[in-house]
């Protein structure tokens, strides 16, 4: 095997001028430039030129109101060194009083700080100077971002600042030492020279260059003078560590490069599995990290980015009410400005968004207004044409980013569906992608309520580990053939792992922590594999989540491919080096050579195959909640029959070496990194892909109109809803509503209503439906008791002009009478003993309360940064305790925290289908949060599809509460099914 010789690498020194200009501070013109300032409010806000002065107009729907928009400061612009902020500030006048909270100016960066200030009164231009102390002699600098706002107690706001300047003297950011390369996030092109220079002088300051793993490659001298540059001989694709050492005290961080090969020799692929969720209009925004390229333009440098390595589709973001504040008011911003950049780049969108602006009407999040609905998506599609490959209705409607039920949402998807489709027929319409357990209720209902016919794909979300990938492609298909849709193609528009554990590392950015050099191995690791296992299952596109710098939980967890000083990590080169090698293959199979390896037969255009393989890895066998870490190699030798010759063999970053053969068998060394043989030929896998869909557009029948959409408004005093939002409970005899049949059409229709799972009253015989209008009818439902069980499925439909509309269908559970006649059988879970401890907190304890008569669960956490949960288990005494059968876990609960809100994250019921413990396959149920009164919890089964929790064997019950120390009583533990 031939190796990458380091004999190709020379050095070559030349004086230049230094990569670090001069810095200023932000000129008064361009502070007061509108196009300067980006959006940055909890609610709908606009910003305008108003000749000298920029103005910013908000409206808010309640809730936590605040506006702070944001100047992101550029190349050379710096505000180390600044005094004060000087500035003029008016306040339009209302009907009603003004009051505000505080009133702020921002800098956020590597220091971030808040200076309060006083608002005018009203209708009055006053000069504002706001001094800006050094902070532990730090001063302003690393700062990307300024913000001026405030914090309103009324609805709307309007104000307008002026003749905004910097005092002071602007200073270079010499705090830290640094390497810098014009590469663009560090990424060169193959037969680029790579360059790099320093901010500070550092003599007798030696380099080594490794390659990922940390071989030494070359070592030398680093130029003496800050701006000389070190310029290196074009290396190879892969991934690269620059390191340095110096005598004094003075020493540059590590610093790392890419190498990818020349997109322009790319064949592009619109039909290429491989696709990246970029989110970048969102997670992009100017001062989000730090980018030295392109003069500070971050969305430029991360369309750049993924051109370079040859992704072709990406998943993006929208905003309705940022884009769409009022009726026929559009303004696509730097929405539109991320489609330019991609499509220059040939790479198509999905366009995603899930919010809605109050004209709109939301029910909570999801519009209850239908035309709207339908309109905003026909002219968004309209305006970015064939920029998209496709449109998403919301993200994750079955958690939290749809409150409402799945009859809600998906009365607004078909009304967005519609829309879709009338500005461009063929371009491919999703519904929002789901995330919980496939064949759960909630999805269920969003398909009898004939999403099918709404929507060209399965759309789906899963950070699930490697090894439940087969499990979970079982259940999608399964539910896919339960639907009727077998040959519909099933999209993973984010695919992401949590198997790296919290990040470990401390970022660049305070509060933000990054991954370790380890964690970043295990991301490298696991790109390429979760890629090819889900191709394996059947996938047919997968956008990996995420591309961009982007912290979760509270900074803990680190989700980009790109760090926060712009840089890529070496996931970017696993990236660009799977598409360089299969963006144009078609997978066979898996081939069986030894169960300590993974083979992967890839047919490619020109008739030769590329294998691909790895040893398998704790990546691959880890469990939810289990840690991969990369210490180990997995390294394992094996031979496979091959024809005499030479062939490449290409490493998980890219790096080539050429295998020799030359007695018909290939000794290949496998490890935990996934490797590429490419030329070979004559291999049959003997385990064949599961064969992936197809686009799969519904074409209505004659006699149906899909034109016409009904939703209901269930009223709340009658009804609530339960089972994962997909059923509503009803504890009277009848249930008031209110039915909206909507024409989403030009031509106007008259309609009857047909009802099934029993009446409704005050039903016309005839309705009216204008064109683009709608008819709304006040109503009581009265339930019929089916034969067996206690679900009325309410079914409606409309019959137009002859032709059918699709349905609303909403299981109605008739909850009173079920608990009033069902079997209840207590589990006996009033023993301390009977629970195992399973906890985040630091101190714990479990006692019988005599005065409660029930358990009491007392649990305290000494560090706020913790992640303070308690699900503590319960295992069945089976088969007594069997959830066979069973429709409804009922138990009492209260709850006392160390703060009166007594508030939680969350709260689940957790059915444990392995005897595992804090790990295991579960499914996961919402459930009211517990209060500081006793209430009775009742969480519905019956999502229990083919009794798929029969093989329960724990039971956790509990929360994340917010605050630091909680009391928490649980008795009367139930299972109800029927008699």
């Amino acid at each position: 095997m031939t190796k990458f010789g380091r004999s190709t690498l020379f050095l070559a020194f030349c004086l230049s001028l230094p990569l670090l200009a001069q810095p200023r501070f932000p000129t008064s013109a361009e502070l007061g430039d509108a196009a300067n300032w980006r959006n940055n409010t909890s609610g709908v806000m606009s910003i305008s030129q108003d000749g000298e002065a920029v103005r910013f107009v908000v409206q808010f729907t309640g809730g936590d109101r605040w506006i702070y928009p944001g100047f992101s400061l550029q190349k050379e612009q710096t505000l180390n060194g600044a005094t004060a902020i000087t500035f003029e500030l008016k306040l339009e006048p209302q009907d009603v009083p003004q009051n505000f909270k505080v009133a702020l100016i921002m800098l956020e960066g590597e220091n971030n700080g808040r200076y309060d200030y006083s608002l005018p009164p009203p209708g009055e231009w006053r000069k504002i100077t706001v001094p800006l102390p050094d902070r532990n002699g730090t001063s302003q600098e690393g700062i990307r971002i300024l913000r001026l706002g405030m914090n309103p107690e009324q609805d709307a706001l309007t104000y307008s600042i002026r003749n905004l300047s910097v005092e002071g003297t602007p200073r270079m950011d010499w705090m830290k030492q640094r390497i810098a390369s014009k590469a663009p996030g560090t990424v060169f092109i193959e037969n680029e020279a790579p360059t790099f220079s320093a901010n500070i002088d550092l003599p007798q300051c030696r380099y080594v260059l490794k390659d990922w793993l940390g071989a030494v490659l070359s070592q030398g001298t680093w130029p003496e003078r800050a701006g000389s540059e070190l310029v290196l001989a074009p290396l190879p694709p892969g991934y690269y560590h620059l390191e340095t050492s110096h005598p004094d005290e003075a020493q540059f961080p590590p610093f790392t490069f890419a190498v990818v090969i020349d997109p322009t020799t790319r064949v592009v692929n619109h039909d290429a599995y491989f696709a990246m969720d970029t989110a970048q209009s969102w997670v992009a925004r100017p001062g989000s990290f730090d980018c030295p390229y392109y003069d500070g333009d971050s969305y430029l440098l991360v369309s750049e980015l993924i051109y370079r390595a040859g992704i072709y589709h990406v998943r993006e973001r929208l905003s309705w009410k940022g884009v769409n504040p009022e009726p026929d008011e559009y303004n696509y911003s730097y929405y539109m400005t991320n489609a330019d950049y991609l499509q220059e780049r040939k790479v198509l969108i999905s366009g995603m968004y899930h919010d809605s602006p109050p004209w709109a009407k939301p029910i909570s999040k999801l519009p209850s207004d239908l035309l709207a609905t339908y309109t905003f998506a026909k002219d968004a599609a309209t305006a970015f044409g064939d920029r998209m490959g496709n449109w998403e209705f919301w993200n994750e409607q079955d958690i939290g980013f749809a409150p409402e039920s799945a009859w809600d949402y998906a009365a607004a998807m078909k009304a967005a569906c519609l829309g879709f489709r009338a500005a461009d027929p063929k371009r491919i319409v999703a519904h929002g992608a789901m995330c919980t357990a496939p064949k759960g209720a909630y999805h269920y209902n969003l398909y009898a309520n004939d999403m099918g016919k709404f929507s060209d794909i399965i759309n789906y979300h899963t950070y699930t580990p490697l090894s439940n990938y087969p499990n979970l492609m079982r259940s999608i298909r399964e539910f896919r053939a339960e639907q009727g849709l077998e040959q519909r193609a099933i999209w993973f528009t984010e695919h992401g792992t949590n198997s790296e554990g919290h990040s470990e590392a401390d970022g660049v950015r305070k509060g933000l922590k990054a991954h370790s050099p380890e964690q970043e191995l295990i991301m490298t690791e696991f790109f390429p594999k979760s890629q090819i296992l889900m191709m394996m299952e059947g996938v047919s596109r997968d956008y990996y989540f995420v591309f961009p710098p982007y912290n979760e939980r509270n900074g803990r967890k680190d989700w980009g491919m790109m760090r926060r000083d712009g840089s890529v990590k070496p996931s970017y080169c696993a990236m660009a080096t799977l598409t360089a090698q299969l963006n144009l293959a078609k997978l066979q199979g898996e081939l069986s050579v030894d169960d300590a390896l993974r083979v992967f037969v890839f047919d490619q255009p020109d008739g030769k195959q590329t294998l691909v393989f790895w040893s398998i890895s704790d990546l691959d066998t880890v469990t939810g909640g289990q840690l991969a870490r990369p210490d180990k190699p997995y390294a394992h030798d094996f031979t496979l029959p091959l024809a005499n010759g030479q062939y490449t063999l290409t490493n998980t970053v890219g790096t080539a070496s050429i295998l020799s053969v030359a007695n018909g068998q290939a000794q290949l060394h496998a490890n935990r990194y996934p490797q590429y043989l490419a030329g070979v030929s004559g291999f049959n896998a003997d385990i064949a892909k599961v064969p992936e869909g197809k686009i799969d557009p519904y074409t209505p029948a004659a006699d149906e109109d899909l034109s016409v959409v009904i939703r209901a408004n269930l009223n709340n005093d009658d009804f609530d809803l339960a089972n994962q939002k997909a059923s509503a409970n009803l504890d009277k005899l009848q249930g008031r509503l209110s039915l909206e049949i909507w024409n989403l059409d030009d031509q106007p229709k008259t309609a009857t209503l047909q009802i099934s799972g029993g009446t409704l009253s005050n039903l016309p015989e005839s309705i009216i439906l204008p064109a683009f209008g709608k008819q709304s009818i006040e109503s009581v439902f009265t339930p019929e008791l089916p034969a067996k069980g206690y679900e009325a499925p309410l079914i409606v439909q409309a019959v137009a002009n002859g032709k059918k509309s699709s349905r609303l269908h909403i299981p109605v559970l008739m909850r009173r009478l079920f608990v009033e006649n069902c079997l209840a059988i207590p589990l006996q879970a009033d023993k301390p003993e009977s629970w195992r401890k399973n906890t985040s907190a630091d101190h714990y304890n479990v006692t019988w309360d005599e005065q409660e008569q029930a358990l009491r669960f007392d649990l305290e956490w000494t560090n706020p940064e913790t992640d303070r949960w308690f699900y503590p288990e319960y295992v069945l005494k089976l088969p007594a305790e069997s959830f066979d059968g069973a429709e409804m876990l009922s138990f009492d609960v209260k709850s006392v925290q160390d703060k009166v809100e007594n508030d939680f994250r969350f709260n689940f019921v957790m059915l444990v289908q392995e005897n595992v413990h804090e790990h295991g396959r579960s499914v996961n149920l919402a459930y009211p949060a517990p209060l500081s009164q006793w209430e009775n919890r009742l969480i519905a089964l019956n999502n229990n599809k083919d009794n798929r929790l029969a093989p329960t064997k724990i039971v956790r019950i509990g929360a994340n509460p917010i605050g630091m120390k909680i009391s928490f009583w649980i008795k009367n533990v139930r299972l109800l099914k029927n008699k």
